[in-house]
């Protein structure tokens, strides 16, 4: 087992009500596995599940299809950005 600092940010902290957690799991696992485990985890994770969340691993763009490895120091979550 592995443990995974997971930060949140702007209205997906406010909604899962925590800046960060630190998650013990099996590596590697994808972005999509995490956001999963997460939902089951923590009480309002459901809403890393919602459309347009978008991530980060050690402060580098990611997909839910990229992979968390052992070497990971950090993965982030926020909400979609939106421009005017």
């Amino acid at each position: 087992m592995s443990k995974v600092r997971v930060v949140f940010f702007a209205s997906l902290k406010e909604r899962i009500g925590q800046s960060e957690y630190v998650v013990e799991t099996t590596l590697p696992l994808s972005i999509g596995d995490l956001k999963h485990l997460l939902a089951r985890q923590l009480s309002q994770g459901s809403a890393l599940l919602e459309k347009g969340i978008q991530s980060s691993i050690d402060f580098e763009f990611a997909r839910d299809s990229d992979t968390v490895t052992e070497s990971v120091k950090e993965v982030a979550f926020f909400p979609p950005v939106t421009g005017g």
